[in-house]
């Protein structure tokens, strides 16, 4: 990696240690309850300028932004325009994206308006998921959330929707599209990189001169799940010891594909010092483990954090995994449609691109990061349709 790049990293990750202070103190201090309504500030990255995807690469923010901005998160205020927003999601299949749909409905409901939600099914239904979203524009929304199922397979649609003056905001995944109105995002490639520093921190604190791993990044056809894999190997880089990748399985992010995907693994090769994967991998990993009675034998870790993989870093069964606050993303999401909406231009109003600073949740410091902050209530159940108050 460039020196340029490790000075940039070694920067970012001070800025992220200083932002996550705020942080904690948002989490730990604002009680989360649905008729709650100050959620704000929030410590957030966020690019400005014009979006020239001739300078985007997979998993970066497009070179035409510029240096990132930090900076709190404002959201727009109530103004009495009770618009109807439609919501486009890969699937509803594990409660990551359950955690999405209680920071979008949280927010539509504190701006009084009404959202309609689709779900795909899974990464593989891309044209189920380009279908759905004809649907949403045909039905007359005023603007839509899109979280991505493929990098570019949606930048045709996207344009088509467009030109019928329908805003498109991108939500979580990373996405090209030409089109697309504004993002509300963080870089998988920073996830990735994130959970392989703590992997390559703890082997050196415990003395390892080599490690094998066994890598699970999701399904090949996301943006996120390549990205992640760029960003833990890039990671990997710095380790002083040999770090070798003995295997990685590519797959859909359903609980029984990814636990079909470790168990074969392990049956193969079970002496992996570290098993590393998406949150679903990670969290049916901690049962394959122990099933398998190798529980001790290998470290855990994830490239991103849900509710169920929540659990297990609290309890000790999966070492890390760093958060990408997918509640804030939801809720940031609703606002830029919002202000998009009333007349404002992304890239000069407010961000083209913007998330949350990145926290690393670790067994050792779980405790300071609520579940509640983090995802929403425990018996949150997702809501597909609500009304505009007006």
């Amino acid at each position: 990696m460039a020196l340029g790049t490790v000075a940039y990293e070694r920067w970012q990750s001070l800025v992220m240690g200083v932002s996550c202070v705020v942080l904690l103190l948002v989490l730990g201090s604002v009680p989360v309850r649905a008729e709650d309504e100050q959620w704000w500030p929030i410590q957030v990255k966020s690019y400005y300028g014009e979006y020239e995807v001739s300078k985007k690469k997979p998993g970066r923010p497009a070179r035409s932004f510029g240096r990132a901005r930090l900076e709190e998160w404002a959201p727009p205020m109530i103004s009495g325009n009770y618009y109807r927003i439609g919501v486009s999601f890969p699937h509803m299949k594990d409660d990551y994206w359950v955690a999405v749909n209680y920071g979008i409905i949280q927010e539509a409901r504190r701006l009084g308006i009404g959202v309609d939600l689709r779900e795909a099914g899974g990464y593989t239904n891309l044209k189920q998921q380009i279908k759905q979203l004809r649907e949403l524009a045909r039905s007359g929304v005023d603007g839509i959330l899109v979280g991505a199922i493929s990098y570019d397979g949606l930048d045709d649609v996207i344009r088509e929707i467009r030109k019928q003056g329908v805003h498109v905001v991108g939500i979580v995944n990373g996405i090209r599209a030409p089109a697309i109105s504004a993002k509300a995002m963080v870089s998988y490639y920073d996830m990735g990189f994130y959970a392989g520093e703590f992997v390559v921190r703890h082997a050196e604190q415990a003395g390892k001169a080599n490690i094998k791993l066994a890598f699970f990044p999701g399904p090949k056809e996301s943006s996120w799940a390549p990205d992640s894999y760029d960003g833990f190997t890039d990671a990997l880089k710095y380790y002083s010891g040999k770090a070798s990748m003995t295997d990685v399985r590519w797959g859909d992010t359903g609980r029984a594909i990814q636990w079909n995907l470790i168990e074969k693994s392990l049956n193969n090769n079970s002496d992996v010092d570290y098993l590393v994967g998406n949150a679903v991998a990670a969290e049916a990993a901690a049962d394959i483990v122990r099933t398998m009675k190798l529980e001790g034998r290998m470290t855990l870790v994830s490239t991103y954090l849900n509710a169920s993989l929540y659990d297990k870093i609290a309890d000790g069964r999966v070492a890390a995994a760093p958060s990408d606050l997918t509640v804030f993303q939801g809720r940031m999401a609703v606002d830029m449609l919002v202000r998009l909406l009333n007349g404002e231009q992304a890239g000069r109003d407010f961000p083209f691109r913007s998330g949350p600073f990145i926290p690393v949740v670790t067994t050792k410091d779980a405790a300071r990061y609520p579940y509640e902050g983090l995802f929403g209530p425990r018996r949150y159940q997702p809501i597909y349709a609500m009304e505009p108050k007006g």
